[in-house]
């Protein structure tokens, strides 16, 4: 509503311009007042009745800030918690996950920022355990026969013992029959005669053998049993010894017990190497590795520190406490450790870039898979087992050092939901403070950093205090965050990419069919490096803030399944696939896999056949007809079946006009013998249009790299034309593209 036509109205109903002679000061006192009630009417107006220039009319958006989905043309109440509404600033920040807030906003928030840095990860594990037996080095004594236990020399559980110590005295009738048959066996031979035959001779001295062994077995020494046969007398006890020195730790007969053969009477210990039994969290497992220096105490031994080696990592996680049991060899000449004692272990690790660590000590070294306390310079048998030896390098989770320090990222900078982590990253080029919300891949924490796998470089800055304000705030304007990663995206229909992307990732679905064959590190590493080589010249700001994002993420996600792929494949597959079907979704490019059949005799002739053709399209695009004729008559000479009258055609071309017309046709038949026979198999191949060719009929040409060089119209219009599809993509070459691709971006765009 307008109110200046109304006040004209109302001055000339009051005869105001004739009262306005006689009387100025007496029209003030009117129109002041008059005035001033027009202007309380106007800004008393709510927004949804102003005219031009009012809020409605302005575009304006309303929402909540508790329910920031909701969305209004104008101010009101919300629907869900009846708060009053809140205008929702567009800052018109390109990024999906970009925030930007003033310098004064930032000193209010206390924002601070933090460097990635890259440096070595250590930690202390600290691990709480109990001393037990070496379960190696204990021994069981049993009755070899069944009979009266008439002695024990050992009749208290504690007692010490040496090896070969008498333990107790058995009474046994079979031991009386036993070496009666050894008595009578030596009789036949002292009675012999001496012309008796070779085959009595010989049975009756393998009887006499046989009766000898019978007693070794009953642990008769052989001092023992030449006197039994020297005195043809039978003892009536057999004296059972100590097979180890060690404790007596059990004791399961006592005198005058009757037993029978097998059974248990004495264990016995050797308390001189024990093992300390530790139990350690999930969490800490990457952090322990075999051959680990173990610093402990107990509590009852104050003072004193005490070390050993980590020689076994249970494979099994108990599913009850959640925690894997990890044994330390221990030596305890003095005796001073007994078992069943508690004690508190630290463990100094650090880990490199790939995740582990060896000690230079151990570097080189070979080990023993069954006794890893073996440890040798050189190449070997185990000295318990007789096992042969292994390189440290090779043996359980151990590898070798890779020289590099990992990526570290403050704890404080990372929120977390699920198997979501995203940090806030300071965008240096912007002119007012501004972040950006990232998603990446966390290794194990290290006291407190966590290690980078994916998302992040060396030197970026982070909000390593405030970071959860700054979601807050995306969270609000509707965009993605870390509570709804999927706010403000709309799904697209596939196929709906843009075409110079859409161009660029079609071997994604072939390298993504390859992985679902044959899950390998090799394959994830092909697909992430094309990611990373993809051109994003053409893309309009909204569609390279979308493709940013979905990259990154589809960087992150391989990373994670690369964790699987040897002991989950099936796992790692299912994975990737869904990371796909994500990027697909928003993205509007398809990601269901493709499978692809390439001759690798056509290929390699393919392949030859584009090294000659290359030089061609250069010329043209030099628009140099002596190179484009020599070129053609190269090619002709290589190329066989149709292709070579194509070629002869270009090469016999009158002119450049003519040649660049007869190259129409030899390109459209390479590029469909290339689709047929040599899909990703002739190294780098990229089919680009030129939509004005040939008076605006279009034409194709095969280019080596993602990038417009026309030759159609050489130097009048050189960048003319669109990477419409790939045909091939040489997996060695990628990174060089990658590293070039900020170049190429600059150059890569349509110029009509």
């Amino acid at each position: 509503m307008n109110f200046v036509p109304l006040v004209a109205k109302t001055l000339i109903a009051m005869k105001i311009p004739t009262f306005l002679k006689r009387a100025p000061f007496k029209l003030l006192a009117i129109l002041i007042p008059l005035a001033l009630f027009f202007l309380g009417w106007w800004f008393g107006l709510p927004p949804a009745e102003k005219s031009d220039g009012e809020a409605a009319a302005s575009g304006e958006v309303w929402t909540c800030s508790m329910h920031p989905q909701i969305r209004q043309p104008e101010f009101g109440l919300c629907p869900i918690c009846n708060m009053d509404l809140i205008i929702l600033e567009d800052d018109g920040e390109g990024g999906l996950r970009e925030v930007s807030i003033s310098a004064e906003a930032a000193a209010m928030l206390d924002l601070r920022v933090a460097p990635v840095v890259r440096a070595p990860a250590a930690r202390e594990v600290r691990l709480f355990g109990r001393i037990d037996y070496d379960e190696r080095r204990t021994a069981t004594i049993t009755a070899r026969v069944g009979g009266r236990l008439d002695r024990l020399f050992v009749d208290f559980t504690g007692a010490r013992v040496t090896e070969g110590d008498h333990l107790a005295e058995i009474y046994s009738p079979d031991l009386l029959v036993t070496q009666r048959e050894l008595i009578e066996a030596r009789r036949a031979i002292d009675a012999m005669p001496a012309g008796a035959s070779d085959a009595v001779r010989d049975t009756r001295q393998r009887l006499l053998s046989a009766s000898r062994e019978k007693l070794r077995l009953l642990q008769f020494s052989d001092e023992q049993i030449a006197e039994i046969e020297q005195s043809r007398e039978p003892r009536e006890h057999l004296t059972l010894r100590a097979t180890m020195s060690g404790v007596v730790t059990t004791r399961l007969a006592n005198q005058g017990d009757y037993v029978e053969t097998g059974d248990v009477l004495f264990k016995i210990a050797d308390l001189r190497h024990l093992w300390l039994n530790l139990e350690a969290y999930e969490t800490d497992l990457p952090w322990l590795r075999y051959g680990q220096d173990v610093s402990f105490h107990i509590d009852a031994l104050p003072g004193r520190e005490f070390h050993g080696s980590v020689v076994f990592i249970d494979p099994a996680i108990d599913p009850a406490r959640r925690i894997a049991r990890v044994r330390v060899n221990i030596e305890n000449e003095d005796l001073a450790i007994k078992p069943g004692m508690f004690a508190r272990a630290t463990i100094a690790s650090a880990t490199d870039g790939g995740g582990h660590r060896l000690d230079p000590k151990l570097a080189g070294k070979w080990i023993s898979p069954m006794h890893p306390e073996i440890i040798k310079d050189a190449p070997g048998d185990c000295d318990i087992c007789g096992m042969a030896l292994v390189p440290i390098e090779e043996y359980a989770t151990m590898s070798a050092a890779s020289g590099e320090d990992p990526l570290l990222v403050p704890a404080t900078a990372v929120l977390r939901t699920g198997q979501r982590a995203i940090v806030y990253v300071r965008l240096p080029e912007a002119p007012t403070p501004m972040f950006e919300g990232r998603e990446i891949v966390l290794g194990p924490r290290a006291g407190d950093h966590f290690i980078v796998s994916s998302g992040l470089s060396e030197g970026e800055l982070v909000i390593s205090r405030g970071a959860f304000k700054l979601d807050s705030e995306l969270q609000i304007k509707g965009r993605p965050s870390m509570m709804n990663p999927e706010a403000g995206l709309i799904e697209r229909p596939a196929h709906d990419a843009p075409e110079s992307l859409a161009a660029q990732w079609q071997p994604l679905p072939r390298a993504l069919h390859r992985f679902n064959q044959d899950p390998t590190e090799a394959h994830i590493d092909e697909m992430k490096t094309h990611i990373e080589g993809i051109h994003t010249g053409q893309l309009q700001p909204d569609e390279l803030a979308l493709w940013e994002e979905f990259s990154r993420s589809l960087r992150n996600e391989l990373e994670v399944a690369r964790a699987d792929v040897v002991t989950n494949p099936d796992q790692a597959v299912a994975h990737v696939a869904r990371a796909f079907e994500r990027a697909g979704r928003f993205l509007g490019v398809p990601y269901q896999p493709v499978a692809t059949t390439a001759d690798p005799e056509a290929a390699a002739v393919l392949r030859d056949a584009i090294a000659d053709y290359l030089p061609l399209a250069q010329a043209l695009a030099d628009d140099d007809d002596s190179a484009a004729k020599q070129a053609a008559e190269t090619l002709a000479a290589t190329v066989t079946g149709d292709l070579k009258p194509l070629a002869q055609a270009v090469a016999n071309a009158t002119d450049i006009d003519e040649r660049r017309k007869a190259f129409e046709p030899l390109s459209d038949h390479l590029i469909e013998r290339i689709r047929e026979h040599g899909t990703d198999a002739v190294g780098n191949a990229y089919v680009v249009h030129c939509p004005m060719a040939f008076g605006d009929a279009g034409a194709d040409w095969i280019s080596q790299k993602p990038e417009v060089l026309n030759p159609y119209f050489g130097d009048r219009m050189l960048t003319c034309g669109t990477v419409t599809a790939t045909l091939s993509v040489d997996q060695s070459d990628q990174s060089d593209q990658s590293d070039q691709s900020d170049q190429s971006d600059q150059s890569d765009h349509t110029d009509h």
